[in-house]
This record gives structure tokens, C-alpha cells and sequence, in this order.
């Protein structure tokens, strides 16, 4: 006879599990409520249909004690779930689910579980209003850098730092225009430059005059060398931080080749965008941590006022419960 514990939401749920795995001739032995749902132990004379044992032979001939199945929880189960269904990758699922309840995981809630898992893999990096040291955005098209840049900028205002919005229109797509618009300024209000001399001397500029700026730099394309050559060479001479902008849109394995890319050329952190007209959001997260990037902040609204919030564990988990809005996520917005 070989036996195994199944878990699920409800009696009826563990049930279709057990007849599916074991066939119509399995027999029920025990059942308990746990934290999230049920527990079902079941049996069958059987050794096909799938059935695996509750814990390894070689294990029990060698006398070992085998590692409890973290499989046979409920809530991770759910955790791991919900992150399959926003388009994580199975393996980087599985992890976060197991680290969700293995780390002093105490509650009844998937979503706490979910963001004890995500703190054990991510870091969580905001940046101030007042930045210490430049920040120049990069990106690819279309993922809303230049609105970034205008909501760094409003977010200052508000906390009384200043800091300067520089359009570095080096492709002459009318960045400064964009930017201007956005800012609801005049474009003379905005400092616009169109080669890469007159970034450098606007940044010595800046530097003398001790302020700080936000670059909002042209669209690159991470999968084209010489995009990243250039962006390259662009870093090793200004100081400032590059700033990933990244939307939440895409196939994970292109979102995840993307932020290797940044990564490479020295982007430590990131700020995610487009989360409120993404549904599936994990693929993102998980690229971010492939590549080892911090989150910096969240955009969850297109607004500029009020359109980032700091990002945490607990925000990413909220974001990626299956059918939350981006709005739950939006308290604290700056």
C-alpha cells in the first residue's frame, strides 16, 4: 500500500486531487483543517497512476529522516500558484513559495506568505527626494522614462528638494517638449541639451553650483551592442547613478534578458512602471532578481502627482495576488 497527503482549499478540492493521481479505488484515511484549507491522507494497493511515495527509498533502506514536504502546505501551494498564473518562471515559483513559510512564516494569509518569500530574494532600494548623487534614466522605448522623470521631479517639488529635469534629447525626438508638457512648463523652463558636450558641461554646471539633477536619456534597445556600447561609454564619464525604467509588460524571458543587459553596463536598481494596465506581473519580478537589481519604486497610476510609491516585499506581494488591482498596492504614493 502506498499513501500521500494532499492539500488544498477545501475537502471536495483534496478529493479530486486524490482520484485523479490514484484512481477511483483510493481510500481516504485521515483528514484535518490546517491554516488555508485541508489536509486529505489517502491510500491505494496501486503503483501506477502517477502515485509517489510520501518520502524516498533510498532514505528509508539508509535509515534517514527524510525533510518534510513543503508540498503538502496549503498556503504554499497557493503562494506558488499565484505566481505561476502572473508568469513567473516554475523553478523561481517553487523557491519563493518554499523560502514564503520556511522563514518564521506565521499567518493564514498567501499574501504574507508571498512577501516573506519575496524578502528572502529581493532588495528593496527607494530613492530619496533628494538624491545624493545624479540620476540618469535609461530604458527602452516606450517604457516611460520620460514620465518617470517628470514624476521624480513633481516628488521633489513636494518634499521641498530641488532638483533639475535634463532632457537629453540626443536623438532629436523632442524630449525636452515631452518633458516640458508633462512638468506643465514652458519648454524654455526645461534644461534640454542634443550632444553628448553639452550634457557634460550643464552636469559641470550643475556640479558647481551644488545641485543635484535627473537625466531623462534617449531610448535604448538592450539587445543592440552598440546601444549598450554607447550607454557604456556615456556612464564611464558622468557621475551619475543610471536608474533602470522598466515596464511590467513583455514575455518574462525578454524582461529578464533586458535587465541582465542593464545590468552589465553598471544599473543597480530599478523602478517598474506600467503596472496598472499589466495583469500578469511576475515576470518582471523575477527578471529584477535574476539580474540581481534592486527595486527602487512602483509606478501603479500614469499620473504624474502621486504616481510612485517606495517599493517593499509587501507591495510586490500585493501586486501579485491573481486578481488584485494595482490600486491596493497605491498607499503612501508620492
Amino acid at each position: 500500500m502506498r499513501m500521500k497527503m494532499f492539500a488544498a482549499e477545501s475537502i471536495e478540492a483534496a478529493k479530486a486531487l486524490i482520484f485523479a493521481e490514484m484512481g477511483d479505488d483510493a481510500i481516504i484515511l485521515s483528514e484535518r483543517e490546517v491554516p488555508g484549507g485541508v489536509e486529505v491522507r489517502a491510500a491505494t494497493d496501486k503503483l501506477g497512476g502517477g502515485m509517489v511515495p510520501n518520502e524516498s527509498r533510498i532514505l528509508t533502506r539508509l535509515g534517514a529522516t527524510p525533510t518534510p514536504r513543503l508540498v503538502e502546505s496549503p498556503i504554499r501551494n497557493r503562494v506558488r500558484d499565484a505566481l505561476l498564473w502572473h508568469g513567473t518562471p516554475e523553478r523561481f515559483a517553487e523557491r519563493i513559495a518554499d523560502a514564503g513559510i520556511t522563514g518564521g512564516f506565521e499567518g493564514h494569509e498567501p499574501s504574507t506568505a508571498l512577501a516573506a518569500g519575496l524578502e528572502s530574494a529581493i532588495s528593496c532600494d527607494p530613492i530619496p527626494p533628494a538624491p545624493h548623487r545624479n540620476i540618469v534614466l535609461v530604458g527602452a522605448p516606450g517604457h516611460g522614462r520620460t514620465a518617470t522623470a517628470a514624476k521624480l521631479t513633481r516628488r521633489a517639488a513636494v518634499a521641498k528638494a530641488e532638483i533639475l529635469p535634463i532632457a537629453a534629447d540626443l536623438d532629436l525626438t523632442a524630449g525636452g517638449a515631452q518633458l516640458a508638457a508633462y512638468l506643465e512648463k514652458e519648454q524654455n523652463q526645461i534644461r534640454s541639451v542634443t550632444n553628448p558636450n553639452d550634457l557634460f558641461k550643464l552636469l559641470k554646471t550643475i556640479q558647481k553650483e551644488g545641485k543635484r539633477c535627473i537625466i531623462d536619456l534617449p531610448a535604448i534597445i538592450p539587445f543592440d551592442h552598440d546601444d549598450m556600447a554607447s550607454l557604456q561609454d556615456l556612464l564611464a564619464v558622468i557621475d551619475a547613478e543610471p536608474v533602470l525604467v522598466i515596464s511590467a509588460e513583455g514575455h518574462p524571458e525578454d524582461l529578464n534578458e533586458a535587465a541582465r543587459a542593464f545590468a552589465r553596463c553598471g544599473v543597480r536598481r530599478a523602478i517598474v512602471t506600467k503596472l496598472d494596465v499589466t495583469r500578469r506581473r511576475g515576470g518582471i519580478v523575477s527578471a529584477l532578481i535574476s539580474a540581481k537589481i534592486a527595486f527602487s519604486h512602483l509606478a501603479i497610476t500614469p499620473f504624474i502627482g502621486g504616481g510612485l510609491v517606495p517599493a517593499t516585499p509587501s507591495r510586490l506581494a500585493q501586486l501579485l495576488t491573481e486578481d488584485a488591482p494595482a490600486h491596493v498596492a497605491l498607499k503612501g504614493a508620492a
